[in-house]
């Protein structure tokens, strides 16, 4: 089913790289936005919302990871390798052998290092960030997608797409220690800022599981729009932003009240959502549009619209200054 939509939306386009536009000194955090269709990697300044740079020769950018100092970021994808971004000087600077399909990357917390979901095997792979060396590789569900360390115990959660479950991997053994059902197809995760919560979204029942992690288990389920995809977490953890990729919706979340508040009609096909550290703003990608649209969260509404040369738009994500 996810292949399926992907493939449906992803057409050709002309690549235009894009040169000098917005290559002043940057102001704000970066976003950096995936390019399924060129490969390709863009840099937004969010201060100005201006294309700052473009980095080439990024196989089929899926989801992102940056390093605790912000200095890293990781890109899982539909490659056969995970490609690492020095974020200071924007260039691909290393490529870590994963498994095949490494789709969704995450970093520890201690920035030791990266947990890569490979789609096509069915495992998970745990790659130390300073000797480059695979540690372990356990098996988790049907085709994982998603992936997160969980940030005060040894675990990482892994959304698995076909399985409609999420693992629950032990990092001192490299182990299933639970499996959590949460709902047909789950496509995306995200945790609290406390990492008390996952939020997990569910594309087949159209809802957000909500998962507390100290007990590994689902607390409620959250009803959003049609075939959730991609969310992001506000910083001071009040709301959750939700892309509805069949709606062409975005959701917004209280998690006081674990309901649906307000939803704000966007692009085609929205996929990536990401939030500014001061929590103003919020970036969504599209797959059925070369645009990212800017959303003001105070006033829950698109206040502007970035085109990108780049085509099939996966995720985003944001890397302090």
């Amino acid at each position: 089913m996810i292949r399926a939509a992907h493939d449906l939306v992803r057409v050709a386009c002309l690549v235009v790289l894009l040169g000098g536009a917005g290559c002043s000194a940057a102001r704000g955090p970066m976003a950096y936005v995936g390019g399924m269709a060129n490969d390709t990697v863009t840099v937004i300044d969010t201060a100005t919302d201006r294309v700052a740079a473009t980095i080439l020769d990024v196989p089929q950018p899926w989801s992102f990871a940056v390093s605790p100092d912000g200095a890293t970021v990781y890109v899982g994808g539909r490659g056969r390798t995970v490609s690492v971004i020095a974020a200071g000087s924007r260039t691909v600077v290393d490529r870590l052998d994963s498994g095949r399909v490494p789709q969704a990357v995450d970093a520890s917390a201690d920035g030791r290092a990266v947990f890569v979901a490979n789609a096509a095997d069915h495992t998970l792979s745990v790659i130390s960030t300073t000797t480059r060396r695979l540690l372990a590789r356990p098996e988790v569900g049907r085709l994982p997608v998603a992936v997160a360390a969980i940030p005060d115990r040894p675990a990482v959660y892994v959304a698995n797409y076909f399985a409609g479950t999420v693992s629950v991997v032990s990092m001192i053994d490299y182990t299933v220690a639970a499996t959590i059902p949460v709902g047909d197809f789950p496509a995306a995760l995200a945790l609290a800022p406390d990492g008390r919560h996952a939020y997990v979204t569910s594309q087949g029942a159209a809802t957000v599981a909500v998962i507390d992690t100290r007990r590994d288990a689902v607390v409620a389920r959250i009803p959003v729009g049609a075939i959730p995809g991609g969310l992001a977490t506000a910083p001071d953890g009040q709301w959750v932003y939700v892309a509805n990729s069949g709606a062409d919706t975005v959701s917004i979340i209280s998690t006081a009240t674990d309901r649906e508040v307000a939803s704000i009609p966007v692009g085609r096909i929205p996929w990536g959502v990401a939030v500014t550290p001061d929590g103003r703003k919020i970036y969504i990608t599209h797959q059925g549009e070369d645009r990212v649209a800017v959303l003001d969260a105070a006033a829950r509404r698109v206040i502007g619209w970035i085109p990108l040369a780049a085509g099939g738009l996966s995720g985003v994500t944001i890397v302090p200054r």
